[in-house]
């Protein structure tokens, strides 16, 4: 241990006594291939799970894939929380292998408050089609899962399936948004993939989407839907990229939407991008042509500071824009410097600051495997209770843990900050599962992760436990069948501002959150002890308007969300009761 923290310090000494250009480098970086699911599967050996087997990361296995890759590029988000305090699910499911018998399909699952899953261990299906994959999902309607895919088969196209009216229940209704451009080549017919999507608090659709195509430019568009998915707006041409990095958020507190991407700035590698966001401040009119507005600008110099494919961003309950992306020193040739950091972007201040410091990866570059860096797959998440706080979940590979196929053993990491990123905190390691030199179906290869957008007294995490590190689709490691992790861990914004933790020790209802509040606000509220639960709406009159709870809870810190989108402006009462003890307040509904 000694002898790793002897060599960190020495290498960021040699890196503050260096110039860009005399920093040792890697080999220039090769292109990265897109996968889509058309390609055939690696001829390489298989290992199905083993029960017997001891895994040291943490949280509850809700599924299974063979397909340990979940992403391309930007991770997005693929675990929400609904108003109610459910969380809903999707991953893209491998049942078996080799690909060809056991064709790819979008998985999902939900676990309401009261701790109960649709399918414990299994999940259930959300694809109609063999060959879905690379899902993406927000919540509709206060309580419904809105999952976007693309389905790669006989027809290919994008997809986008909502949960019933009554959810959770396995049934989907699905959509066809527009997916076409005009062709670039008779090879290249315009198809848009690997869609991300965020849905407004006034139920708008909003989806991103890449280009397919055998050309070395791909297209991104957008399309949104103000009606549930049943029309779609005219598909719009956003940029032209590299890399697939289209995020998308909406504000919880207006109806400004974001599209955040890396714009690519060397048409001859993958690895030179600058940051770019476009904002509509309605959620319905965007100006793509002459809107965007650049967050970096590194510049042309031929070795730079460059963004790669990693992004997220996010609205905090201020209504400001936080952007995270990877940046590394890059070389004339492509090549990738000695170092790797996380930037973050706060729109109110116009600031950039670093999120992680610099993570060393002069002489492991291709430990990571294709589309990842040596921290890489990102996400934001944001809690009312603390308007200026962010927290941030994120992979880290590094060299003492590498598999003994050579590829890094990935680990989920957190940091957060209080103040809108101008400082964060020393990162934490969340899954803490090294195993060095493992053999394939031994490894607990943590990545591919995603944390909800909105947090309450808990980060929920989804991620992949790969049992052979590498991405099999991009013919890394062996094919093994792994597990689906939940993971939960104490909110740090809320244990940061309650001396004992997130299990206080009275009986407390806070003030609503925002207040006044335009459609939705978050009740918080603290349990000394388990007990029978209600929160209740009332209006001037006394007449109840709203149940928002009548369940069972445990002791500790709760949140919950009221949609008053159908009431009218006005001062109402919230009442929280519990066993014998009971507290109002009031919140001011202003439309």
């Amino acid at each position: 241990m000694k002898q790793v923290l002897m060599f960190a310090l020495l290498a960021m000494l040699l890196l503050a006594a260096s110039t860009p250009a005399e920093l040792s480098k890697t080999a220039p970086a090769k292109l990265t291939r897109l996968i889509t699911g058309a390609e055939p599967s690696p001829a390489v050996p298989y290992y199905p799970s083993n029960p017997g087997l001891v895994t040291q990361s943490p949280g509850d296995t809700i599924g299974y894939t063979f397909y340990d890759y979940q992403t391309n590029g930007s991770t997005g988000n693929r675990v929400a929380m609904c108003d109610d305090g459910t969380l809903v699910f999707c991953w893209m499911n491998l049942p078996g292998w080799p690909q060809g018998p056991y064709p790819r399909h979008i998985f999902f699952n939900c676990l309401s408050p009261t701790g109960e899953w649709y399918a414990h261990g299994e999940g259930g299906p959300v694809s109609t089609g063999a060959g879905s994959g690379y899902a993406n999902l927000d919540v509709i309607y206060g309580n419904r899962a809105a999952i976007a895919y693309h389905l790669y088969n006989i027809s290919p196209h994008t997809i986008l399936s909502i949960d019933y009216e009554t959810p959770c229940i396995g049934f989907f209704d699905h959509y066809d948004p527009p997916d076409e451009i005009f062709p670039q080549s008779p090879d290249s017919p315009g198809r848009m993939y690997w869609p991300y999507v965020a849905v407004d608090r006034n139920d708008n659709i909003h989806l991103g989407m890449s280009e397919d195509t055998n050309i070395r430019l791909q297209r991104m568009c957008y399309t949104n839907s103000t009606d549930g998915g049943t029309t779609w707006s005219t598909l719009q041409l956003v940029d032209t990229v590299m890399v697939i990095s289209s995020v998308l958020d909406a504000s919880p507190v207006s109806d400004r939407v974001v599209f955040a991407y890396s714009k690519t700035q060397d048409t001859t590698t993958q690895v030179k991008n600058d940051i770019v966001y476009v904002v509509s401040e309605d959620g319905t009119t965007w100006d793509f042509r002459h809107g965007k507005i650049n967050v970096t600008n590194y510049g042309d110099d031929p070795d730079s500071l460059w963004a790669y494919t990693d992004v997220d961003v996010i609205f905090d309950y201020n209504d400001n824009i936080h952007i995270v992306w990877t940046e590394s020193w890059t070389s004339a040739d492509g090549g990738s410097y000695f170092r790797t950091d996380i930037k973050h972007f706060d729109e109110a201040s116009g600031e950039i600051t670093t999120a992680v410091p610099t993570h060393v990866d002069s002489s492991w570059y291709d430990i990571c495997g294709g589309w990842n860096k040596p921290v890489c797959k990102m996400n934001l998440g944001v809690s009312p209770l603390v308007p200026n706080g962010l927290v941030m979940t994120y992979t880290r590979f590094d060299t003492t843990d590498i598999s003994s196929g050579g590829y890094g053993n990935g680990e989920i990491y957190m940091t957060f900050s209080t103040d809108s990123g101008q400082n964060w905190e020393i990162s934490e390691n969340l899954t803490n599962s090294p195993t060095p030199d493992c053999f394939p179906g031994e490894c607990d290869s943590d990545h591919w992760s995603s944390l909800s957008d909105e947090l309450d007294s808990n980060l929920h995490i989804i991620y992949i436990n790969d049992k052979d590190a590498g991405g099999i689709p991009q013919t890394e490691g062996s094919a093994t069948e792994n597990p689906v992790m939940y993971m939960t861990f104490p909110n740090p914004l809320r244990t940061g501002i309650q001396e004992e933790g997130n299990r206080p020790l009275n009986f407390e209802l806070a003030q609503n959150f925002p207040n006044p509040f335009n459609a939705k606000t978050t009740i918080s509220f603290s349990l000394k002890e388990a007990s029978p639960v209600t929160i209740e709406i009332f209006d001037l009159m006394g007449a109840r308007v709203a149940t928002l709870a009548d369940v069972a809870m445990g002791a500790g810190a709760h949140d919950v969300a009221w949609d008053a989108s159908h009431a009218a402006s006005g001062v109402y009462y919230y009442k929280l009761s519990a066993g014998d003890q009971s507290e109002t307040k009031q919140a001011v509904l202003i439309k």
